[in-house]
């Protein structure tokens, strides 16, 4: 039987090395979903290297407030996973799939942007109001994607090979993000690390409007798409 369970995860299809290789549907359809993962991960991390800092600076940050900010995201983003997707999902259907994707791409780049900049403590919540419900949006679809590529058997290998992405992107966003800021500046005209934040959701823009449709969405059994699922993703922090 060990056997067996070796040469199953062996021969999956979800793998890193057969996801990298291309060779299927599925695969090129994990492997997109992988990007995704990827790079949302990639873009908090950076992010984060200057998020508490700004936020210190400008509105005086101490421990009571950051706790407070902090029961906000929590709030709000409940309530987009447990109201707010499920109904902006069925609203668009899966047709329309890919432009809500590319919408919340828009709103994190922007969200971010506003929120850094801003000196108005409103309009900085204002602005992760809208950043904490695209996430919400956009994790949902991610996630019932990747339960509707996977069979039941290989589900867990997938889902696997998507933290290990994020795990990666944990380690390696932080060092970019001091990378960049010692390299390129981090000032309060121009921050190199928010511009790389940008860049990654631009890039992820236009990703998802090239290769969500041909290799997600048509690799989708469509009555898998009929029972969208509303998983909550429990690790925020990764992707936020």
């Amino acid at each position: 039987e060990k056997n067996d369970t070796l040469t199953n995860l062996t021969n999956s299809e979800f793998t890193l090395t057969n996801m990298f290789k291309l060779r299927t549907t599925k695969a090129r359809a994990a492997m997109t979903l992988l990007v995704l993962r990827l790079n949302m991960a990639l873009a908090f991390h950076i992010f984060n290297t200057i998020w508490p800092a700004s936020l210190k600076t400008r509105f005086h940050f101490g421990p009571s407030e950051h706790a407070m900010f902090m029961s906000f995201i929590g709030v709000v983003y409940a309530f987009s996973q447990g109201f707010v997707a499920k109904r902006v999902i069925q609203f668009c259907g899966s047709e329309r799939k890919v432009y809500v994707i590319m919408s919340c791409c828009a709103i994190l780049g922007a969200g971010r942007y506003v929120a850094y900049y801003t000196l108005s403590i409103h309009i900085m919540y204002s602005s992760f109001l809208f950043i904490i419900n695209a996430l919400g949006i956009l994790n949902t679809v991610i996630t019932a994607d990747t339960g509707s590529i996977a069979s039941s058997n290989e589900l867990g290998g997938l889902f696997g090979a998507l933290q290990a992405s994020e795990s990666a992107a944990g380690m390696l966003g932080p060092f970019l993000g001091g990378v960049v800021s010692y390299y390129f500046g981090e000032d309060g005209a121009t921050s190199a690390p928010l511009m790389a934040v940008l860049a990654i959701y631009a890039f992820l823009f236009l990703f998802v409007y090239w290769g969500y449709e041909k290799f997600v969405i048509l690799c989708i059994d469509p009555k898998d798409i009929v029972g969208i699922s509303t998983s909550v993703d429990s690790d925020l922090k990764k992707t936020m």
